[in-house]
């Protein structure tokens, strides 16, 4: 399903809106935790990649490959692959930490696509996601569940109601 994640340059003009709201130092907060070798998943337009320090060890996928060929401006000399989280092309252990930002509010298997990320991650590995999740609230909660039919098909797949935390 195609939407405005898969438009690069919709997708970015709404994250730049989105950053100078405050997302940009949730994202430096995010990128803070990575620690050696480091995979990224679902990088999108590489919106996180110039925040990794140099020389990192990062590696970043992104399964759509229009959405990756934007992301090569971003990405300078970091890897960059086209790959699902779901389905990850790495050995087992091969990484010490992975991040996610706002990627499994879009995977159509969120259980797989972890487990794949425990897969590929280290035993004293680190996770640092950044996702929206459901909201504990009622009527907040109510309110992602009523616009997720018509927010998922605008978005090409982004389910806001998706409980992330307990998958």
């Amino acid at each position: 399903m195609r939407g405005l994640e898969q438009i690069p340059w919709l997708y970015d003009a709404l994250m730049s809106r989105m950053e100078r709201g405050g997302l940009d130092r949730w994202r430096d907060r995010l990128i803070g935790w990575a620690e050696g070798r480091t995979l990224e998943v679902g990088c999108g337009t590489g919106r996180n990649l110039p925040r990794y320090e140099r020389p990192a060890e990062v590696v970043a996928c992104e399964p759509d490959l229009g959405v990756a060929v934007a992301a090569r401006d971003r990405a300078g000399e970091i890897p960059l692959l086209v790959a699902d989280v779901q389905a990850l092309p790495f050995r087992d252990d091969a990484f010490d930490t992975v991040v996610s930002s706002l990627v499994f509010c879009s995977v159509s298997d969120p259980k797989q696509g972890l487990a794949e990320v425990r897969r590929v991650l280290s035993s004293d590995g680190r996770l640092a996601m950044m996702e929206h999740v459901r909201h504990t609230a009622f009527p907040v909660g109510l309110a992602q569940d009523l616009v997720q039919p018509i927010w998922t098909w605008v978005t090409g797949g982004c389910r806001p109601n998706r409980d992330t935390e307990s998958t």
